[in-house]
């Protein structure tokens, strides 16, 4: 069934149709969303008047030729008070076009109109007078801080995370993003789709690639993050973050990175070594020996028991992952893999994990003997049963599990 607020075929249109439609049902919002839209003497919301792409008062509207030129919506009194809102999604922000519909407003009588500019990208410098800039992102926070109690405020932020997923599952062009990361809240009466899992990774992404405390972990604050996420046909999407060392790779294979899964049945952040790695890494694994090995691993487990213990259900592991290509941009045939729980490792640990480093043991052998496609990782698994995983404070568990990695990432990146 068409979602009610889509009648439009511009997505600013669309963005604005359904913020147009929130405020006008339930008007208990407006005066609230008025004041933190920068309006002031504002009129009582009963004698307000709200359009969508109309000069106010002259029955001029659609997303057609003739509505070129228009605010995308606009609140008004008949007493000459008004709000005009312009909408930016796909296309940048025009100043002179902020002017024109000032200018549009005052040949109306509204002699001196409040603007809301709504928009993705940064604003310009110089703004026309009386004009609020607010990112789409904001607007989303403020009305998620509402949806609790009020039912038309929960609906719209709803529909902004169909909406947003929907754009980028399709590789339409949004110049940044919509909502905000507010956790993997998946469960089995909202279970995994692509196109969520594709709006949250990308989400989550923006999020860790931010933090200054993994930039110091040597993450590239601004590397290429995958160009497109694919994976409609799988089970889970994923993204990875690229080191500095990686800076003019051809592909971002050549280096180790971090990568984030979103996975029908969990989540799950890893520090990743590619077959093709470039770093030396299995030359040094193999002077290091078997023993080294653990230890390195060891050094990780202790490091890492922090982010389980405040995640429920949540465990590491370290694998070594065996695939073949039948093409060029073929998904990868698994070939084999061998996995196991750094608790193996620890003698008497009370997990109830027994002690068995000969699994871990195996993966340094096959990882120094390799003779095919094989890819190294220290991965920490979260399960969206997690209160933790299902709330924003996610990104803070993504982020903790991607430092406790560093003895790791050091002795890749010696030398």
């Amino acid at each position: 069934m068409r979602n009610v607020f889509d009648q439009y075929t511009q997505p600013e249109n669309r963005l604005t149709h359904a913020l147009i439609c929130t405020l006008h049902a339930d008007r208990s919002l407006l005066k609230p969303f008025l004041k933190w839209a920068g309006c002031k003497d504002i009129p009582n919301p009963k004698q307000l008047f709200i359009t969508e792409q109309q000069i106010p008062g002259k029955p001029i509207s659609g997303d057609d030729e003739e509505g070129k030129g228009l605010p995308d919506g606009c609140v008004y009194s008949e007493h000459g008070w008004a709000l005009l809102i312009e909408s930016k999604v796909s296309s940048p922000v025009s100043v002179d076009q902020l002017r024109r519909h000032i200018a549009t407003a005052k040949r109306h009588e509204f002699d001196q109109p409040y603007l809301l500019l709504l928009s993705v990208d940064d604003p310009p410098r110089k703004l026309p007078a009386r004009t609020t800039h607010k990112a789409w992102r904001d607007v989303y926070v403020w009305f998620r801080r509402q949806a609790d109690t009020l039912p038309w405020a929960r609906t719209f932020t709803e529909y902004m995370e169909i909406f947003e997923s929907r754009m980028i599952a399709d590789e339409y062009s949004i110049r940044g993003t919509l909502t905000m990361f507010d956790g993997l809240r998946f469960s089995p009466e909202n279970p995994y789709t692509y196109r969520e899992g594709k709006r949250l990774i990308k989400l989550l992404g923006d999020e860790l690639q931010q933090r200054n405390d993994l930039h110091k972990l040597g993450i590239d604050s601004e590397g290429q993050r995958r160009s497109a996420i694919t994976g409609r046909a799988g089970s889970g999407v994923w993204d990875f973050m690229p080191l500095h060392v990686a800076q003019g790779a051809k592909s971002f294979t050549d280096y180790p990175h971090f990568t984030m899964a979103i996975r029908q049945e969990n989540a799950g952040g890893a520090f990743t070594i590619p077959n093709s790695d470039r770093s030396g890494f299995r030359r040094k694994l193999k002077q290091l020996g078997e023993s080294g090995f653990i230890s390195l691993l060891t050094d990780v487990e202790q490091r890492l028991q922090p982010v389980l213990s405040s995640s429920a259900n949540s465990k590491a592991h370290v694998y070594a992952v065996q695939r073949h290509y039948p093409s060029q941009r073929s998904a990868g045939i698994k070939d084999a893999r061998l996995e196991a729980d750094l608790r193996t490792i620890i003698p008497g640990n009370t997990s109830g994990v027994k002690c068995q480093p000969q699994w871990v043991e195996a993966i340094y052998h096959v990882i120094v003997n390799k003779k095919s496609n094989i890819q190294l990782g220290i991965e920490v698994v979260f399960s969206y049963e997690c209160p933790v995983i299902q709330s924003a404070n996610a990104v803070d568990l993504f982020a903790e599990s991607f430092i406790a990695m560093k003895p790791m990432v050091n002795f890749v990146l010696d030398g």
